[in-house]
């Protein structure tokens, strides 16, 4: 195979066959098919071990708290009808025969996270999308910086269960009443953060852009908003739970369907098994989704560090 080196004519290596001719200048051996660089196979590796660690630590973790709980309810340091143990919690949990409410009402457990999922979705989304307009005209135009930052500013620290009895009012009890708690829980929030993310980019950035005379509409699109995608991802992650929380506060306080009202009525049925199953689930599907937005995160930095590589490389 010939190596191109600089300042150097091409030099073929006796150990490998030639390839066709004009092929000498592909590029560097990282460019052959199937040739794999040893450092990203020792970074690939390093990726593995540490998810298989925390796999483990995680199953570990677990199993010690079952395992107390468990022996505590057994020596009667736990008492068995307030706390069932595991041993009788997660049979039943699994059994798909967990249910709860009266006639129309009543609904399972599978039934009842489809319904607070697609409420927290559908409450991120909407806040998501207003928040980044918010954070584009505050960042554009100086009179909506003045006027309505510090608006936001002051929503921004709201409880999500301060804003029921307001809902109740405007928008009464229904799944949309849960739809707009989850929406204002993440609005304030989500605007500061993007508006801070857009203050931070470098300069020199945009000062390039500007140099090149380009569109403001295709400076928003090819270099604000792709270089705050990291800051809103992480900003969208740390958002999930306050719209997690916001959505189950709302179903507690009177919405007659989702994993909240299921604990409510299974606590005025003194059902605590159901109970403990809807808390166990609201923290499983929680730390889930924040595993996948972290994983989101991670990668799109990865990818965001390997174009700037290959970038210089090029050049």
């Amino acid at each position: 195979m010939e190596l191109a080196l600089p300042g150097a004519a091409a030099v073929r290596s006796p150990a490998t066959p030639s390839l066709e001719p004009g092929a000498a200048a592909a590029g560097p051996l990282n460019a052959v098919p199937g040739h794999v660089e040893p450092g990203l196979l020792a970074q690939w590796r390093g990726r593995v071990r540490r998810a298989v660690a925390a796999a483990a630590w995680f199953v570990l973790a677990w199993g010690v708290l079952l395992g107390a709980w468990e022996g505590a309810t057994h020596a009667g340091l736990l008492n068995a009808q307030i706390l069932p143990p595991p041993s009788e919690t997660l049979p039943y949990a699994l059994s798909g025969q967990v249910r709860i409410g009266f006639g129309q009402q009543r609904m399972g457990l599978s039934d009842a996270v489809v319904v607070t999922l697609s409420r927290v979705a559908a409450g991120m989304t909407l806040g998501l999308a207003a928040a980044l307009l918010a954070a584009v005209l505050i960042t554009e135009i100086r009179l909506m910086r003045r006027l309505a930052l510090p608006i936001v500013q002051s929503i921004a620290p709201i409880a999500p269960v301060a804003w029921i009895p307001f809902t109740i009012v405007l928008v009464g009890i229904g799944g949309q009443a849960a739809v707009f708690i989850v929406f204002m829980a993440v609005f304030g929030t989500l605007t500061l953060s993007l508006v801070a993310a857009l203050e931070n980019i470098p300069p020199e950035y945009l000062a390039i852009a500007r140099n090149l005379r380009t569109p403001r509409a295709r400076l928003w699109w090819n270099v604000r908003l792709p270089a705050i995608l990291p800051s809103a991802l992480t900003a969208l992650r740390m958002a999930f739970f306050g719209a997690w929380m916001a959505a189950l506060a709302g179903e507690m306080a009177g919405i007659n369907s989702g994993l909240g009202y299921m604990i409510v009525m299974a606590q005025q049925m003194y059902n605590m098994k159901v109970v403990m199953i809807g808390i166990l689930a609201i923290g499983l599907i929680g730390f889930t989704i924040d595993r996948l937005l972290l994983g989101l995160q991670k990668g799109l930095s990865g990818a965001l560090v390997g174009n700037a590589r290959d970038a210089r490389r090029e050049a």
